[in-house]
């Protein structure tokens, strides 16, 4: 049995030493550019900003029980410039290991942490599976797919569309000017708006909470629907969810 131990713990020991993978890139990217992130795991964090074009850096790290090798092998794909810049965790590379105790195969993707600085009116798409994203300072459009990710949104005056499973989603607007649009399966999403904000509600789910400090003028109000305007309406703000809940609060 120690013979056992000692070799589980040589094994996992290359696993613990694995070192981080540094990639960064500045590009030129138009103050109305579209500037699109396509990852797996780890973290999101973008700042707005009156700077021209976009300063891209990403630290690759091993994931849980994962692979020195994988994340040299995980490759940061950055392409276009002016109107469009795409950035892509590329883990084309990464194989399958012998599983624990010898059992099974698997796959682990090693942990991409990107910090993003973008003009603040340009368009933010991201796509991840499990990444924490924090977006702070835009005045573009933000549209973001993700799984399970927890998604926050800050000092934002765009239009959103933010589409999650799992994952919770916070969202402080400076001025709500846009339509803008959440749907989550189980998530919860908490909504931070200015006390004077004028917009139209509609939400539904099958097993909605809903709690709101701002009084609705009700069009139509049910147990997983309601829909209505606040201080006389405005661009609509529409949540869809299965078991999640909806939170509106005055800032």
């Amino acid at each position: 049995m120690r013979t056992l131990i000692a070799t589980l713990c040589l094994a996992v020991a290359p696993m613990a030493m694995a070192a981080n993978k540094h990639v960064h890139q500045a590009v030129a990217l138009n103050p109305d550019g579209t500037l699109s992130l396509s990852t797996h795991n780890g973290s999101i964090t973008v700042t707005g900003s009156n700077e021209a074009g976009a300063d891209i850096d990403a630290v690759i790290e091993p994931g849980e029980m994962g692979y020195a090798e994988d994340v040299q092998k995980t490759e940061i794909r950055i392409s276009g410039s002016g109107s469009g810049v795409r950035v892509e965790s590329d883990y084309s590379a990464v194989g399958t290991h012998i599983g624990w105790l010898g059992l099974g195969t698997n796959r682990v993707y090693p942990l991409v942490h990107y910090t993003i600085r973008m003009p603040a009116g340009a368009r933010l798409e991201i796509e991840d599976h499990n990444a924490k994203t924090r977006v702070t300072g835009l005045r573009g459009d933000i549209q973001i797919n993700s799984h399970n990710g927890p998604v926050e949104i800050a000092d934002f005056t765009g239009g959103a569309s933010v589409e999650t499973h799992n994952g919770d989603v916070r969202v402080a607007y400076s001025r709500f000017t846009k339509e803008s649009s959440f749907e989550t399966h189980n998530g919860e999403l908490e909504v931070r708006l200015p006390s004077d904000s004028r917009f139209h509600l509609d939400a539904d789910g099958h097993h909605l909470g809903f709690d709101s400090d701002f009084p609705l003028t009700m069009r139509r109000m049910g147990s997983a629907h309601y829909s209505g305007d606040i201080n006389g309406g405005g661009p609509e703000l529409r949540f869809s969810t299965h078991n999640g809940s909806l939170r509106i609060l005055k800032d």
